[in-house]
């Protein structure tokens, strides 16, 4: 992990990026735009969420670190590249994503290489070679402070004894843990894990478990009467049922959007995606720590062997199943609450508000695609939230847990990296 900046650089900010014409500003921040689509499009669906964080860590802090080199700005997350006077930004972000694609993908290679070509087709001479090899030097930096980071690691078993709260391998599948080494791994803004460690779920026997027990038994079950068909709806658009668009692509999706209205330029639209994709992945960081240290059953789990919690306020059902499938991991905290939470948050401070009314579209194949409205950021987080219950996989604790853990950590991040070089930039 790279140190926090802690100080302001005294030396003098180009601001440059400020003086763009629009439309150059436009241009430069549709070049970040496209790099991110194809990101989405080369991880798809079928690569599980948490597979995903680092990838778009790594892409989006090398498209910030060539920009900012040219624009200084920002305090960079590693070391400014020497960007010589009148280097095209466009080709320095196009180089420094390509770059970054081509090493973690190289089957895909040709694919990378023909949009590259496309965006330096558009630059000439020496501004569009000076650009990639900022852009090329960015990706190079980038993936050589995280080479080392844990991410290669195999994952070691987990496996817990047979006793009521314990986690166990769910039905159907009863497939065994995942991604039990993502609490090893380095972070990208926090030392440890455990520095926003959450408390541990409530006990089996107390009155909110029974309380949250018997709310995701009602409204998670398979056969529902209780849900209604928008619940439903939000059930399976946060899960990625029958939609193209992933976490964390819908956030992603929301910076694009915005970030076209309000007319950021490239290097601020970098910065939103960085700050909200190295959030997210700590985020994931400090959830999965949790998971694999209280280890909580899942609810089908609980409320399937509920005479076995001593806790008069359940009742046992061994047929119950969730609408969901259940991820191959504990359930406390949720992955899908944190990961709002910290997208929310760090977009709140970038936008410089909470409550920006905006829409996020999920696509579909071959079928029309799901638009839903939004009064803010947390209320699109909360929706997420809330799916996990409408699908029967999470307890209300376990998002309320996700919450009080990754919005701190959101604001951590914000206030330590990519931050202006001086504070009147902010």
């Amino acid at each position: 992990m790279h140190a926090p900046q802690s100080r302001w650089l005294p030396a003098l900010v180009i601001w440059s990026v400020v003086a763009l014409p629009l439309t150059a500003r436009a241009q430069d921040a549709e070049v970040v735009i496209e790099w991110t689509r194809i990101m989405q499009t080369t991880l798809g669906t079928s690569v599980a969420v948490p597979a995903t964080v680092r990838p778009y860590a790594l892409m989006h802090l090398a498209v910030f670190e060539a920009l900012n080199s040219i624009d200084a700005v920002y305090l960079p997350y590693a070391d400014r590249v020497d960007a010589a006077p009148g280097a095209s930004r466009q080709a320095a972000a196009a180089q420094a994503a390509h770059d970054v694609l081509a090493a973690l993908y190289p089957a895909q290679r040709a694919t990378f290489n023909a949009a590259l070509e496309a965006t330096l087709s558009r630059v000439s001479g020496e501004a569009g070679r000076d650009g990639a090899r900022i852009g090329a030097a960015a990706a190079s930096a980038i993936l050589k402070l995280r080479e080392a980071d844990g991410w290669t690691r195999v994952p070691p078993p987990f496996l817990l004894p047979n006793l009521p709260g314990y986690w166990r391998p769910t039905p159907p599948l009863e497939a065994a843990a995942t991604f039990t080494h993502f609490p090893d791994v380095q972070g990208f803004v926090i030392a440890s894990a455990r520095q926003f460690l959450p408390g541990p779920p409530p006990a089996l026997t107390s009155e909110q478990y029974a309380a949250d027990f018997n709310e995701v038994k009602a409204l998670g079950a398979a056969t529902s009467r209780l849900r209604t068909d928008d619940q439903t709806l939000v059930a399976r658009l946060w899960a990625g049922v029958a939609t193209t668009t992933a976490i964390p692509a819908i956030w992603q999706n929301v910076i694009r959007d915005l970030g076209r209205a309000r007319g950021l330029s490239g290097l601020e639209t970098a910065r939103a995606y960085a700050l909200t994709s190295i959030a997210i992945h700590d985020a994931l960081y400090v959830s999965f720590n949790a998971k694999y240290l209280y280890g909580l059953w899942r609810p089908i789990t609980a409320i399937r062997e509920a005479d076995r919690d001593g806790n008069a306020a359940t009742e046992a059902d061994a047929g119950w199943t969730s609408l969901l499938g259940n991820p191959p991991y504990p359930t406390y905290p949720g992955n899908v609450s944190c990961i709002g939470a910290a997208a929310s948050r760090v977009l709140a401070r970038v936008f410089g508000r909470d409550d920006i009314p905006f829409t996020a579209t999920w696509a579909t194949s071959g079928a029309a695609s799901t638009t839903r409205t939004y009064n803010g950021f947390r209320q699109m987080a909360d929706e997420g939230g809330r799916s996990r219950i409408y699908g029967g996989i999470h307890f209300t604790f376990d998002t309320l847990a996700s919450f009080g853990v990754c919005v701190p950590l959101a604001d951590y991040a914000f206030t330590n990296y990519l931050r202006p070089r001086f504070p009147s930039a902010q």
